[in-house]
């Protein structure tokens, strides 16, 4: 609830002594006192009892308080990162969800050091977040007002909008979270314009911790049918494409409908559900996994749609694994022939020797193997996925020589 409201009180409280010390000492003035009395809970109560989805110039929303959405769904406030940490967000959580897991949150790389966070919309129209340190954050940074007359509204599908003058300027579909709501569009936008924009899921860092993690989730810059799961190191794996009638993910679920959209003006992914059983969405985890999570009458009920194993639905085979903190000293490479799953390779097409590629992959504890063989004998192509998929591919395709990390089957070559 919007603490502007308390003025309210005050002023019924107000009018509730001045009642009574008019009319003490007679029978009529207990009468009328409970009338007033009862006028005044009413009226409070029915123009402030429940939580508001908007938030107007003026409003102050507080750490404790929040924004609800007009069906009750989704919910807007400030929250701890939990642990040692004292930091807090702004974000939005289902109402529902007792462990209040944030789809959204506004200021990511800001956070604020304690609970003293204010939400307003300020003189100029914009929304912004503020602290004990009166650092203002600005949360519609992507799409600033140009006027006061602005409002800010939390929709039951989660998305929270700016509106001037009754048009939309800014909402928060357009700057993504970890988390790929229902109606939210993944993609390349303003194609038409100088301006192009590219929309798609980052991680959180750790479990707890909402700031910029290591993965991504979105449309392939390059090949715009392609979804793609990004790891910082630009190693990646495809997890869905547009087959030229529908787009295929990499889990089969009768709970959507992908749908992809491509024009002059943008390329995009998006998903609906199929039936109004139940609210369910898709999570990008901290460690790059896929997570589907759905709401139901008892909780929220989450599966892991993360396959390692290779699938003939898509020519990506394999798992990203997880970054590793160190090399050991002593790593060495083993010699194979055979081919690098192409959908996790990542290609440096400059003049560089077999020496070159060989510091460069073992310089990066992520490096699995590396190959030097472009058309014009010279580059290098890193490999950045599953050591185990990659031994798969002993003798099949052109039959390369790749540099694999560590210790390689005794028929597949010879020590490096």
């Amino acid at each position: 609830m919007v603490s502007v409201h308390s003025v309210f009180l005050i002023n019924l409280q107000f009018l509730w002594t001045s009642s009574l010390s008019v009319m003490a000492n007679t029978k009529v003035a207990n009468r009328l006192a409970f009338l007033v009395y009862v006028v005044m809970s009413c009226c409070y109560f029915a123009c402030f009892g429940q939580s508001t989805d908007t938030l107007r110039p003026g409003d102050i929303l507080r750490n404790n308080e929040t924004l609800i959405s007009a069906g009750g769904v989704f919910v807007l406030g400030f929250f701890s990162s939990g642990g040692s940490s004292s930091n807090h967000y702004m974000g939005i959580w289902l109402k529902n969800d007792k462990h209040k897991k944030p789809v959204w949150v506004a200021n990511r790389g800001n956070p604020i050091l304690d609970s003293s966070g204010l939400l307003t919309i300020r003189y100029d129209g914009n929304m912004v977040i503020t602290d004990v340190r009166r650092i203002p954050i600005i949360v519609n940074y992507g799409m600033l007002t140009t006027s006061s007359n602005t409002s800010a509204k939390l929709l039951d599908a989660g998305n929270l909008i700016l509106t001037e003058s009754g048009n939309n300027v800014w909402q928060s579909f357009n700057y993504l979270s970890d988390t790929f709501l229902p109606g939210v569009k993944l993609g390349i936008f303003n194609l038409d314009t100088k301006s192009i924009k590219l929309n798609f899921l980052v991680s959180w860092v750790s479990p707890l911790v909402p700031t910029t993690g290591p993965y991504a989730v979105g449309l392939d810059w390059t090949n715009r049918t392609v979804c793609k799961v990004w790891r910082r190191d630009l190693a990646f794996r495809q997890i869905g494409f547009w087959d030229g009638h529908r787009f295929r993910f990499f889990f089969e679920s009768d709970r959507y409908n992908f749908i992809y959209a491509s024009s002059s003006r943008e390329i995009s992914l998006t998903f609906k559900h199929k039936g109004n059983n139940s609210f369910s969405w898709i999570v990008l985890t901290s460690t790059g996994e896929i997570n589907e999570f759905t709401m139901l009458d008892h909780g929220v009920e989450f599966v892991n749609q993360t396959r390692c194993e290779g699938n003939s639905l898509l020519k990506s085979k394999g798992c990203l694994i997880p970054m590793p903190s160190v090399c050991r000293d002593d790593d060495k490479f083993s010699e194979i022939r055979g081919s690098m799953p192409n959908s996790i390779i990542l290609s440096a097409s400059i003049r560089v020797g077999p020496s070159d590629c060989e510091i460069m992959c073992r310089s990066n504890c992520s490096c699995t193997a590396y190959a030097s063989f472009h058309d014009d004998g010279t580059g290098c192509e890193l490999y950045y996925g599953d050591k185990k998929d990659l031994l798969n591919e002993i003798g099949k395709g052109n039959d390369n020589l790749i540099y694999v990390r560590g210790d390689a089957p005794a028929n597949s070559g010879r020590p490096y």
